[in-house]
């Protein structure tokens, strides 16, 4: 019992110190600039359904073999990012994750 509530109260101490979010969620509903000022130029601009798409590429290279994720950003109104998604190996699509420390005084 005491090791559990040890256990609850280090890992509340320690999410306090850093958090992360990955560059989808926190991407929605701002300028496609924000998406550049992130991850830098696009690798690739198609237009679907009538619709700019903006994509992202990153390769892993783990044991040897690349791992590739992909990064898609459509605009809506004024160059707005009205859905951003990620698609891929999950350890190359943490080469989005946008990490931010918290500290406390």
């Amino acid at each position: 019992m005491k090791a559990a509530l040890a256990l609850i109260i280090l890992a509340t101490a320690l999410g306090g110190c850093q958090t992360t979010t990955t560059g989808a969620s926190r991407l929605a509903g701002q300028d496609l600039d924000a998406a550049v000022a992130l991850y830098g130029p696009w690798s690739d601009e198609i237009v679907l359904k009538g619709r700019p798409l903006y994509i992202w590429r990153r390769t892993l290279i783990a044991n040897g073999e690349p791992q590739v994720c992909e990064f898609r950003v459509e605009l809506g109104f004024r160059r707005q990012i009205s859905r951003a998604y990620m698609q891929g190996v999950p350890a190359a699509c943490r080469l989005y994750a946008v990490k931010s420390e918290m500290t406390t005084n």
